[in-house]
């Protein structure tokens, strides 16, 4: 393939595939921290300090050492939060569905996923985050295979970043019904803290309501629920962010549209503030991910990490072939 086609009718220059279902199954999962280092107070600003402990096997591996870097950043309290909030190298881990209905062979290598997970304890939480490591991305078509596990007081976060005023988000909260994920272009709040209007939409995929009162221009009527497995993707192209759900298309945003160079990451956390909510102590919830499916432009700034061949597609796309949701 020379280049990559969208059912939207764009073209991208690069596919990656990044594949969590059939991994050697992982000799144990890791305990996550139950207590922070005393260097970290409720006054601690930003910072990264290391903390939890690394699963050894695939996330040791290039494979994902070449692709994506665990988080270990954290921060403590503000005005807006009401516990330290801190990303765990713990917190990220492959997992495994129950061996005795999933694992078909003798290799181990069937019903794997990757797992980001958060949970309270007194006084923090524990979060995940991730980021993939091609940093100039510039416009992209982002399928991810997941769900939402676990108790209210969390955010699973999908979207592209570069600063806070080039990020495109799609937003589960555990707070929230199973049928309702939230879309956003960043920033949402003005100078004074007010909704800034169309920057974020919350959209019911059971009633088909918007909160920004859009119209979806695709009606559904079957049952929905994050904590069930979906093919959630966002496409970021010139001038507009557009979201969808199992291929099915849900919002197109002009506003906030991200201009700069950016690159994709994942996590799951919770600081106790207004758009997390508050989790009790002793909960925790998850985000699960199958597969990761990306095609995608880069700009010409920074390294680029282009698998394809030079020459192909310079003068254009001799051979296009169809981004179709099945990774």
């Amino acid at each position: 393939c020379s280049c990559y086609l969208t059912s939207t009718h764009d073209l991208f220059n690069t596919y990656r595939v990044h594949d969590f279902r059939r991994l050697p199954i992982p000799a144990s999962i890791p305990a996550l921290p139950s207590q922070l280092p005393p260097t970290i107070t409720d006054s601690t600003s930003h910072s990264s300090i290391p903390i939890g402990t690394l699963q050894q096997g695939f996330l040791t591996s290039k494979e994902w050492t070449s692709s994506w870097d665990i988080q270990t950043w954290g921060k403590g309290v503000n005005n807006e939060t009401k516990y330290k909030m801190w990303n765990s190298l713990s917190s990220v881990y492959i997992d495994y569905e129950n061996i005795t209905t999933t694992i078909t062979t003798t290799t181990g290598k069937v019903g794997t996923r990757l797992v980001l997970k958060t949970r309270r304890f007194e006084g923090f939480q524990i979060s995940a985050e991730v980021e993939n490591l091609q940093k100039n991305l510039l416009h992209a078509s982002t399928r991810i295979r997941a769900r939402v596990l676990g108790d209210p007081g969390a955010v699973a976060g999908l979207f592209y970043y570069r600063n806070d005023n080039n990020e495109s988000d799609i937003e589960i909260l555990t707070r929230d019904e199973a049928s309702a994920i939230w879309y956003s272009n960043q920033p949402v709040l003005d100078s004074d803290g007010n909704q800034i209007p169309n920057a974020s939409t919350r959209a019911d995929l059971i009633t088909n309501s918007l909160t920004d009162g859009t119209q979806l221009t695709s009606k559904r009527s079957s049952e929905f629920s994050w904590s069930d497995w979906h093919t959630h993707r966002i496409d970021w192209t010139a001038g507009k962010s557009s979201w969808f759900v199992d291929g099915n298309h849900v919002l197109d945003k002009t506003y906030g549209v991200p201009t700069a160079t950016a690159y994709l990451v994942l996590n799951m956390w919770s600081d106790g503030g207004v758009w997390s909510g508050v989790m009790d102590v002793g909960k925790e919830a998850r985000l699960e991910i199958e597969w990761i499916e990306m095609a995608f432009n880069t700009s010409d700034e920074g390294t680029e990490n282009k698998e394809r061949e030079p020459g192909q597609g310079g003068d254009g796309c001799r051979r296009a072939c169809v981004v179709d949701d099945r990774a």
